[in-house]
């Protein structure tokens, strides 16, 4: 295997790993270090914006990405952004990412066709590529 094919490998494999983990970690100083997630639907989207440095475009992305939450089938969210690690399998190349958490997959579909994610679809001009991962 070539080396940039492994650390393509080892970039989604990480991602994957991370995302089915994020939802299940909390504080290392609480005596219960999981949350029961069984049968929720996690949606976890990566967006890279167009113009990443252009604050009125920021501020557009963020504030149409949070009204996501209101959404009634949202039982959880998360809006971040890369964190400063620097290693060779962890991808930071992505703007905003957007995790959100459903009792079920019929609680996805539910989001999927709200009108409040089709207004949001509508401002895809501020992005350039997604990444969607979704796990169970």
């Amino acid at each position: 295997m070539k080396n940039s094919d492994r650390r393509s490998f080892l970039k989604q494999t990480a991602a994957l790993g991370a995302i089915a983990m994020t939802p299940a970690l909390t504080s290392c100083n609480s005596s219960e270090k999981t949350i029961d997630m069984s049968g929720k639907f996690m949606h976890h989207v990566f967006f890279w914006l167009n113009e990443p440095d252009n604050e009125e475009a920021r501020k557009a992305f963020e504030e149409a990405v949070e009204k996501l939450a209101s959404i009634e089938t949202v039982r959880y969210k998360h809006i971040g952004k890369p964190a400063s690690t620097n290693r060779e399998v962890i991808d930071t190349t992505y703007t905003y990412s957007l995790l959100v958490v459903f009792d079920d997959a019929a609680g996805h579909d539910i989001y999927q066709e709200h009108p409040i994610h089709d207004e949001f679809r509508e401002k895809s001009y501020l992005w350039n590529r997604v990444q969607i991962y979704d796990t169970i």
